[in-house]
């Protein structure tokens, strides 16, 4: 009678345990185009009720349990997800910048006769004419409106720059700008990707391992730090119990269940006016190698005490990688290739030229201009620079402009036109038609501006040819960065095909499960009749 109610037990355990696998299978076959899904497998392994004692056969049957599940395995493989993670980080960094250069070559695909090339052209023809006609005010108030058409071309050409990067980042003042930004919206995104993680990490340790619950939260906790790595490079530690700290740049955001670090973001300004002591902006909002920084500053603070804590000032440094540090080093001036920044600093190196030469030529000794009061005589007097400058002579492509006195009824009269060398020739002041003055201005066209001997510096390069290295380095970069994307992308999907291979569902293996755990609870179904009817026909005898 023992033994059959323990086979009774063995076989009804049998039935118990072939079902759960067969649970399993199914919840495989479900779900085999889920997102992130990794395929679970029954281990089995034999149970055993109480020790059997000596060479006692009966305690030794009687000790028997059957079978038990010993755990449910996940198949996953943690250094590819770790691999996948970080590649996936890089993808997402690159991505970033292509969409930057994208909206770049877009301002820099000037229409016919709009584009700076073609105001540097028309600015020169006019330089041109007035060489041809020094004494004309029709030729001088040409150069005059080609001037103002150049200056004009570079100020909206630096406003669309300055829009483009406040779009990625603010524009590093107002807080109406920043809020509007798209790092604005990553950022809170990113936050809400920890707190998810915390809640995981916190259903984990509550639950078993090895089950199908635990292994539902792992897919699901692999999930979510893939959606984390798009937005920065991170580092995690695995407990046992499944949960995981993360780490950015060396700094904790998630310790099990608690939010160590959140990140919150400010202007440049309010950042600038955050320290102590207060740093002066924008001046002051430099690297210490005189770079300028970001519009939009990071900072990781902790909130899960009671009052808040700033782990990290300016996180920005610690942040290179994924879509969040594509974004904020998206106007670096020490990146390689071609960004924003680098771009409107070129800009800016082009209109200081402009200004630098012309301007340096208008009012050098020597030079000479037609007497506004009496246009058939020269002077010296008033001299006036061509473009404004500030009072340490800077300029940049969005503040360049035409010197209003040149704009007044008389002020053509003041472009030099005459140049007499102030060591050797005799001044003539009715020299109206010695137009040497001009024929310099018109010689900074084909003038190589290396810094050298008081001239800007563009490498070496003409203005016009300095333009056109910015419009080749801009659409190098584009097709550069479509080339990362590419070939990164297909890293990123390889090693993702790898993860789907060795973690999808295979129905041809389901398919064989289910026959192999259908046979055995069909035999365990047939023991447990068995042992059943044994049972009704010793009851009967013994009726």
């Amino acid at each position: 009678m023992v033994s059959l109610f323990s086979s009774l037990n063995i076989a009804s355990n049998a039935l118990t345990v072939n079902e759960s696998a067969i649970s399993v299978v199914s919840h495989n076959v479900a779900n085999m185009n889920t997102e992130g899904y990794s395929k679970q497998r029954v281990n089995l392994a034999t149970r055993n009720i109480s020790g059997a004692i000596g060479d006692n056969v009966q305690a030794q049957i009687r000790a028997n349990g059957g079978v038990m599940i010993a755990n449910v395995t996940r198949y996953n493989d943690a250094y590819l997800n770790s691999y996948y993670r970080d590649q996936l980080s890089i993808l997402k960094e690159y991505e970033e910048k292509l969409g930057n250069i994208g909206d770049l070559a877009d301002i820099f695909d000037d229409l016919e006769g709009t584009g700076i090339s073609d105001a540097l052209a028309s600015f020169y023809e006019a330089v041109n004419n007035l060489n041809e006609y020094p004494a004309s005010s029709t030729a001088r108030v040409n150069f005059i409106e080609s001037a103002k058409t150049l200056t004009a071309t570079l100020n909206a050409k630096s406003v669309q720059l300055d829009e483009l990067n406040a779009k990625a980042l603010g524009d590093g003042k107002s807080l109406e700008a920043l809020e509007n930004s798209k790092i604005y919206n990553q950022f809170e995104v990113f936050n809400n990707k920890l707190e998810e993680l915390a809640e995981c990490n916190k259903a984990l340790t509550i639950t078993q391992t090895g089950t199908l619950e635990a292994n539902n939260l792992l897919d699901r906790r692999d999930m979510i730090l893939n959606e984390i790595a798009e937005f920065v490079d991170i580092n995690i530690d695995e407990k046992p119990n499944g949960s995981v700290d993360l780490y950015v740049g060396g700094i904790a955001m998630v310790s099990g269940s608690v939010v160590t670090g959140e990140l919150e973001i400010q202007t440049a300004e309010q950042y600038c006016l955050s320290q102590d002591p207060p740093i002066d902006y924008p001046n002051g909002w430099v690297t210490e190698d005189g770079k300028p920084r970001e519009n939009a500053v990071l900072s990781i603070v902790n909130n899960s005490g009671e009052t808040k804590q700033v782990v990290v000032s300016d996180a920005n440094s610690i942040i290179n990688s994924g879509a969040l540090g594509g974004m904020l080093h998206s106007a670096d001036l020490d990146a390689d290739g071609m960004n924003v920044g680098i771009a409107q600093d070129k800009l800016n190196q082009i209109s200081q030229a402009i200004a630098d030469l012309f301007n340096t030529l208008n009012t050098r000794e020597g030079a000479y201009h037609i007497n506004p009061d009496n246009t058939n005589i020269l002077s010296d007097a008033n001299k006036v620079n061509i473009f404004n400058v500030d009072a340490d002579g800077k300029t940049t492509a969005g503040t360049i402009s035409v010197n209003e006195e040149l704009l007044t009824e008389k002020g053509c009269w003041l472009l030099s036109c005459a140049y007499f060398d102030p060591n050797g020739d005799t001044f003539d002041e009715r020299a109206i038609g010695n137009a040497q003055n001009v024929v310099a201005m018109l010689g900074t066209r084909s003038q190589n501006l290396d810094g050298q001997n008081g001239i800007p510096d563009l490498g070496g390069m003409t203005i016009e040819d300095a333009y056109t290295s910015l419009l080749g380095k801009i659409a190098a970069s584009g097709s550069n960065g479509q080339a990362l994307v590419d070939t990164q992308g297909n890293v990123v999907d390889s090693i993702y095909n790898q993860i789907k291979s060795n973690n999808s569902v295979d129905l041809n293996e389901e398919l064989v499960d289910l026959v192999k755990y259908q046979t055995a609870y069909s035999a365990a179904a047939q023991v447990f009749n068995t042992c059943n009817a044994c049972l009704d026909t010793l009851m009967s005898l013994g009726g």
